[in-house]
């Protein structure tokens, strides 16, 4: 009995003493796990893995080897740690990152369900620094980053979720011509 009761005075003595050295960190080795953490808590996780095995028909890998590279989606999000965004061609847009997706069927779900935002949608595809390929969607066309912000509580009611979503920079328009 006094072994089980040392025990667990010895794990709350260890937990208070991590939660001690946790607040005594210094704010550059917190900022990234705080960011982290609200990052996680702030989006949907979705735990499909992108479909991997077979191989794709040849109709399909001739397309997707003439279409273009899908931007990369570090390039999209806005962070406090960004100044100013470079400009795409003409003037940028923002919009509010409703999701991001491993499959296209999740994605078009989420693009019906927020149809009632009033609010032009736009969906695209992005890969991460894996090279895994992910669906976005994302509410308004904002001339600031600023503006998508103050949209965020407004969005989040009529679609009644709790929380906020990222400000993210639409990618540019594919440049037309054959």
């Amino acid at each position: 009995m006094f072994a089980r009761l040392g025990f667990i005075l010895l794990v709350l003595v260890f937990g208070v003493l991590c939660f001690l050295g946790g607040m005594a960190a210094p704010d550059d080795w917190r900022a990234p796990l705080v960011a982290l953490a609200e990052r996680v808590a702030q989006h949907e996780v979705v735990a499909k893995a992108p479909d991997t095995h077979g191989a794709a028909p040849a109709s399909s890998a001739a397309k997707a080897s003439t279409s273009p590279t899908p931007p990369a989606l570090e390039s999209m999000m806005v962070t406090s740690e960004v100044a100013s965004a470079a400009p795409a061609a003409g003037q940028p847009a923002y919009a509010l990152q409703l999701g991001q997706f491993v499959t296209a069927n999740d994605a078009d779900a989420l693009l019906a369900r927020a149809k009632v935002l009033d609010l032009p949608l736009s969906h695209w595809v992005a890969t991460d620094a894996s090279h895994a390929t992910w669906t976005i969607v994302a509410a308004g066309r904002f001339v600031t980053a600023d503006e998508a912000s103050a949209a965020t509580a407004r969005v989040a009611s009529v679609l009644g979720v709790a929380g906020g979503f990222p400000v993210v920079r639409l990618p540019a328009p594919a440049p037309s011509g054959s």
